[in-house]
């Protein structure tokens, strides 16, 4: 009797591996990170037993499973395809395959919502059942930093810069380095140190070295975004303000002389032509009675008769 039972025992625990078996052709469960927006494909490829191939009693279903409450996503049976009560997810979500039955029950789900952040799970049964489970965390990308000094750079002085991202999903981790020449991504000048867990960046006794330009790059499990800021370090002796009010006084000095100089110019033509403005030769020296010479009147010093003497007028 023993015996007997042992054998019974036996045949039992071996009955699933004479039945056709469903096996699905993925990895333990699975936690994918996303940005909101993008599309996703979540794998369900599965195996049948060559005696037990076909569409005839195959059972696809994906279920939307979230903190509250499980839903229906997709389905295939009965050589169909029909939309689960998971709501908002019909326009967004199809098989990858025309015919799920072709070993392949894999999804889409495109234009991820921050919604859709849920454990999905992929059921194909047959003769027997196999489960697959892929937990999605929609998350939004960093919004994009804004860098700015804090202060003005001094030669020798301290100098921080700020780089703050107002928008996206924590955590963020913020990274600056310098850009230009055949440096790497992360390379700081020496003096540059960098704020654990913020943006600000440190750069102690400011020197010719440190001018430059200089990026910020915020990053999340999803993306990252970035921003610059100029860093512009004066020589000692020289200020970038005094400077710029040279130049200013020097402009104006320029314009002022060259305003003299036209007055001059003009008040020296005026006079020139003053000076050459005299009364011209007389052009007619008669007698106003008889067309003669001046009889009985007095004589002009220098023009003869005093009472008809004509002038050529000045020029002008």
């Amino acid at each position: 009797m023993a015996g007997q039972g042992t054998i019974q025992f036996l045949l039992f625990s071996l009955m699933p591996a004479l039945l056709a078996a469903v096996r699905i052709n993925a990895k333990g469960q699975q936690t994918l990170y996303l940005a909101q927006g993008d599309s996703v494909k979540l794998g369900c490829p599965y195996v049948l037993e060559p005696e037990d191939n076909g569409a005839e009693d195959l059972d696809i279903v994906w279920t939307m499973m979230n903190t509250e409450q499980k839903l229906p996503l997709l389905i295939y049976q009965d050589q169909k395809v029909r939309y689960g009560s998971a709501p908002g997810l019909p326009q967004r979500v199809q098989f990858v395959a025309p015919d799920p039955s072709h070993y392949d029950a894999s999804i889409y789900l495109a234009n991820l919502q921050m919604s859709d952040s849920a454990s999905y799970e992929c059921r194909v049964k047959k003769a027997t059942v196999d489960t697959h489970v892929i937990t999605i965390m929609v998350l939004e990308k960093p919004a994009a930093p804004q860098c700015w000094m804090d202060g003005e750079p001094v030669w020798g002085q301290d100098l921080t810069l700020k780089c703050s991202s107002n928008g996206g999903s924590v955590p963020v981790s913020y990274q600056w380095s310098k850009m230009g020449g055949n440096y790497a991504s992360s390379w700081l000048p020496s003096g540059a140190v960098q704020a654990q867990g913020s943006g600000d960046l440190v750069i102690q006794h400011l020197s010719q070295e440190h001018s430059g330009t200089y990026c910020c790059r915020v990053t999340s499990r999803v993306g990252s975004n970035q921003c610059m800021v100029h860093v512009s370090v004066s020589r000692p002796g020289y200020s970038g303000s005094k400077n710029v009010g040279l130049i200013v006084g020097s402009v104006l000095g320029s314009i002022f002389l060259l305003i003299l100089l036209l007055t001059l110019l003009w008040a020296l033509l005026w006079y020139c032509k003053r000076r050459h403005c005299h009364p011209g030769v007389p052009i007619e020296i008669r007698d106003s009675a008889a067309g003669t010479p001046c009889r009985g009147g007095p004589l002009h010093p220098c023009h003869g008769c005093s009472h008809h003497v004509s002038y050529t007028p000045c020029q002008k």
